[in-house]
């Protein structure tokens, strides 16, 4: 029996720290920059409310994790540590641990299911954004709309999102500008709906947790890269706050 290259092609992406915990390339979408016209989707396991909101470690020792203690209350080392640093930095006024905690601390991201005009046979796609920004003015849109009676969300007479991608804050692509569309549009034609509204993969089969004690190994890593390298009493301020 020939060896399965897709299985390969699967062990290596589980063991690429870019590719750890952020989901399939054909599951997200990322908007390029310039002008979109996006559509977004009710999500068939929570259909009043589409919008899902994650909390990620990102960056530790090159990895992404999911948060446990933010997304179900369970205790996780790499909190357990961030909660630590800015314990020490109100002890001691010393930015090094502000900096840490910051680094460390989990942090949201918002997903939307949508459908991009042009691109509906890609099928409906996660897009993240920012809680703070995007996702806190398309909240507004969708209330706005709701006041006047019109649901821009509805898969039949809901209204498309335009939205202009821009380089912003440190060259990073962002929204520019998200406005509404005039007229209603349906999602995709009515016969296809039922079957496009089930295609959405499920936010927790695209997001996984991983296992704790795989968590302490690259929490290890990220406080201490050079293990062999860093001097005792620096390991020791790490033992500190660890105990």
């Amino acid at each position: 029996m020939a060896i399965n290259l897709d299985k390969i092609n699967q062990a290596l992406d589980k063991l690429d720290p870019t590719k750890s915990n952020n989901g399939s390339q054909d599951d997200i979408i990322k908007l390029e920059e310039g002008e979109h016209h996006i559509r977004i989707a009710p999500y068939k396991h929570d259909m009043e409310m589409p919008f899902q909101e994650m909390w990620f470690h990102f960056g530790i020792a090159g990895r992404t994790f999911l948060c446990p203690t933010k997304m179900k209350g369970e205790s996780d080392p790499i909190c357990d540590f961030a909660s630590k640093c800015w314990d020490q930095f109100k002890q001691t006024n010393d930015e090094s641990f502000k900096e840490m905690f910051k680094n460390m601390a989990a942090k949201n991201r918002a997903y939307i299911p949508i459908i991009k005009r042009g691109e509906e046979d890609k099928g409906i796609r996660w897009w993240s954004v920012s809680p703070r920004t995007t996702y806190k003015d398309i909240l507004n849109h969708v209330r706005s709309g709701l006041r006047q009676g019109v649901d821009i969300t509805d898969p039949v007479e809901g209204l498309d999102l335009v939205v202009t991608m821009a380089h912003g804050y440190n060259n990073w692509l962002v929204p520019e500008s998200i406005i509404t569309a005039l007229k209603t549009t349906p999602l995709a034609p009515k016969k296809d709906l039922p079957a496009l509204i089930d295609s959405v993969k499920s936010i927790d089969e695209l997001f996984q947790f991983t296992p704790i004690d795989e968590m302490k190994v690259s929490l290890d890593r990220h406080i201490n890269p050079n293990a062999d390298e860093v001097s005792e009493k620096i390991g020791a301020a790490f033992d500190k706050l660890l105990t």
